[in-house]
């Protein structure tokens, strides 16, 4: 069983619901990343829940093909090793 970061699962949910085949952004990060992205930008404010919803509805559609699907992008997240902004933290303001 291997351990896997929230954000990175989340990233992984964009992907899986960009509806991109595995061949398309397998072994080329960059369009992974872009994926990613145009996935976000498609889903909106609430793109983390949307792409949940999106993800619970593919895998009731196509569980025969979902779990491998989601390992695809999984595997893709991991190899465009996708940096995500991290807030530093916040400093004290005295007067």
């Amino acid at each position: 069983m291997r351990s896997t970061s929230r954000v990175a699962s989340t990233l992984a949910t964009f992907l899986f619901v960009s509806q991109a085949p595995a061949a398309e952004f397998a072994t080329d990060p960059a369009r992974t990343r872009a994926l990613i992205h145009e996935t976000s930008e498609r889903l909106g404010p609430d793109a983390a829940a949307r792409a949940t919803a999106e993800w619970a509805t593919e895998y009731g559609r196509h569980p025969e093909t979902a779990a491998d699907h989601m390992r695809a992008c999984l595997d893709a997240v991991k190899l465009a090793n996708v940096e995500v902004p991290v807030p530093a933290a916040r400093t004290a303001v005295t007067r």
